[in-house]
């Protein structure tokens, strides 16, 4: 093969790769378009490659939608990915006692670039389920687990973040001034635990708490969400303990220091 060649084959792994992602960051699905605009590649190419990753079963193509989602081989990559996770392994035990103690949906989040994504979950034994799935990415300024994961960051990283946030509105109750959420932010730093009150969907409360590692350092959240009904703010303090009791548990079974 010459350098043309290895050069155009490299940008064609490149395309692919930027589809994937473009497609696998997103929660829902995208058609040709969406995809050639968020990629920056002519819509041609995008359908191409699109083709593609298609025949691998990278994606899978809805005929009726014309849309595309993460296809079968990509989801049995990413649950192997999953699987080998010392974080997802080691707290399994405690969300399933979470989930147990409270009836309500518990979810296992760790940072992914400007968003909480979704490593884990048990769906609440309770009739309502949430719409969420294990790679759901929840923005940081409006969930629990993504102002969780926010506040304890160290601050020139919590700035970082804050600096790059579009503070999109989900709700009407969502926070969408960043001197609020520094307020906020404080307010969870000082109390332990972040909550999301109807923030990002109407109806749905939830309660976080951040994870640390042996080095003292959240590296992931946990949380409980269920509707305002039966999570009300009369029984968040006894649900946020329960949260902060799972956090540090798993942080203790990941060598976490003492009082951190």
């Amino acid at each position: 093969m010459n350098s043309t060649e290895d050069r155009y084959a490299i940008r064609s792994v490149d395309r692919a790769l930027d589809i994937l992602e473009c497609v696998a960051t997103r929660n829902g699905e995208l058609g040709v378009d969406q995809i050639a605009a968020a990629t920056d590649l002519p819509k041609s190419t995008a359908f191409r490659v699109l083709a593609t990753l298609v025949g691998r079963r990278l994606l899978e193509r809805d005929a009726q939608s014309q849309t595309y989602r993460l296809g079968m081989l990509a989801l049995v990559i990413g649950a192997r990915a999953m699987g080998d996770l010392d974080l997802r392994r080691a707290a399994r035990p405690h969300l399933e006692h979470l989930m147990a103690g409270t009836g309500e949906t518990v979810h296992l989040s760790i940072l992914s670039d400007d968003s909480a994504l979704c490593i884990d979950k048990i769906d609440a034994s309770r009739s309502m389920r949430m719409a969420s799935f294990v790679g759901f990415l929840d923005p940081l300024h409006c969930s629990g687990v993504g102002k969780a994961l926010l506040a304890f960051q160290d601050e020139p990283v919590r700035d970082q973040l804050m600096a790059r946030m579009r503070f999109e509105p989900h709700t009407p109750h969502t926070v969408t001034d960043p001197a609020a959420l520094a307020r906020q932010i404080a307010e969870i730093r000082q109390r332990g635990y972040a909550i999301d009150n109807e923030e990002i969907e109407e109806g749905l409360r939830c309660v976080a708490a951040p994870i640390r590692d042996h080095s003292g350092a959240v590296i992931a959240a946990v949380s409980i969400s269920g509707p305002t009904t039966r999570v009300t703010m009369a029984s968040l303090g006894e649900l946020a303990a329960a949260v902060e009791d799972c956090a540090r548990s798993i942080s203790r079974d990941l060598g976490a220091p003492q009082g951190t």
